[in-house]
């Protein structure tokens, strides 16, 4: 699964009960664990498809190009219909080497979609 990541915009926002994000997009200075929380929550999304389609992985996108995978653990719904998923960051082997690797991929997602979404491989 791909997450169309925006640019970075300052914003805290819990997660988690007690585990809060700075904000949410992308910028280049980011530390990793601020990639994974930008990455993992909210989201307008359906978990049952997600495990349905047999997705483990959620990659993070920004500008086109793959910044980082995430392992999908659990899941977390807030009040308002929003998704976010427990997530561990891949570092290496060989689904990291595949979607991110030394300098990321490059994806494109379909022309004119707004949904940061993307299942892979498309239908």
């Amino acid at each position: 699964m791909l997450i169309r990541l925006g640019s970075w915009r300052d914003n805290v926002l819990e997660i988690e009960p007690g585990v809060y994000r700075e904000g949410a997009g992308y910028r280049e200075d980011m530390s990793l664990a601020e990639l994974v929380d930008a990455t993992r929550a909210w989201w307008r999304i359906n978990p049952e498809r997600v495990a349905r389609e047999g997705i483990h992985h959620a990659v993070a996108v920004h500008q086109g190009i793959t910044r980082a995978v995430l392992v999908i653990g659990s899941w977390r719904r807030r009040a308002d219909g929003r998704w976010a998923f427990a997530a561990t960051p891949l570092t290496s082997g060989p689904v990291y080497d595949e979607w991110v690797g030394r300098s990321g991929r490059i994806v494109h997602f379909v022309k004119g979609n707004r949904n940061p979404i993307a299942y892979w491989p498309p239908r």
